[in-house]
């Protein structure tokens, strides 16, 4: 049985679980309540209502998949391999934590928009990363607010496919023919040459 330092991580923990399976709308504080031994006011005391309780799992669960990149990207190198290292570790939360990130795409029309542009979301972590090699001449100059998007684009589409059955199978596999993907839609419009491929693997993290 799961262990929680506090009761709030317990009712967080069991949220994000129910909302994965059933929908945020299907779910209410006296499931919540009861999937944690408690009553449903009880639970709710600890965050006012049910929307401040999704706005803060989004939230919390957006800025841990920044933090996650963060850790994994390699402070220097090619930046095809840090690439590689960003889809590679994404990929692999997704295996990982299947309702986190059921949870976030089923919510994210409903709280993007109020997730600060800084270093805890991580749509800013890859734009900054992928600014960083334009400044270096890795990559030919563009909007990186457009390259970031398609470069997530790239990963989270396929991920989403497998959560509605048009992929099967773990995703991490894949990291090196998205990060291809990538690096073409990247270099898109010039003639840069493929990098060769590497048989370096990405830096694994604990989480």
């Amino acid at each position: 049985m799961a262990r929680y330092e506090s009761k709030r991580e317990q009712i967080e923990a069991a949220a994000m679980r129910l909302f994965a399976e059933r929908g945020v709308d299907a779910v209410s504080m006296r499931d919540i309540g009861a999937a944690c031994g408690i009553s449903g006011p009880g639970a709710l005391s600890h965050f006012g209502s049910k929307d401040a309780l999704v706005a803060t799992l989004f939230a919390e669960g957006f800025a841990g998949y920044a933090a996650r990149i963060r850790e994994a990207t390699p402070a220097t190198g090619p930046f095809h391999e840090r690439l590689l290292a960003v889809i590679a570790t994404v990929l692999k939360l997704h295996d990982e934590d299947h309702d986190r990130f059921r949870f976030l795409v089923l919510r994210q029309h409903d709280h993007l928009a109020s997730i600060p542009r800084d270093g805890a979301n991580p749509i800013e972590v890859i734009r900054a990363l992928i600014e960083g090699a334009m400044a270096a001449g890795e990559i030919p100059p563009r909007s990186p607010d457009l390259a970031a998007l398609a470069v997530i684009g790239l990963v989270l589409q396929p991920a989403t496919g497998r959560l509605y059955g048009r992929l099967t199978g773990p995703l991490a596999p894949l990291a090196p023919e998205i990060a291809a993907m990538a690096w073409g839609a990247l270099n898109a419009g010039s003639d840069a040459p493929a990098p060769e491929r590497t048989t370096r693997k990405p830096r694994s993290t604990r989480r």
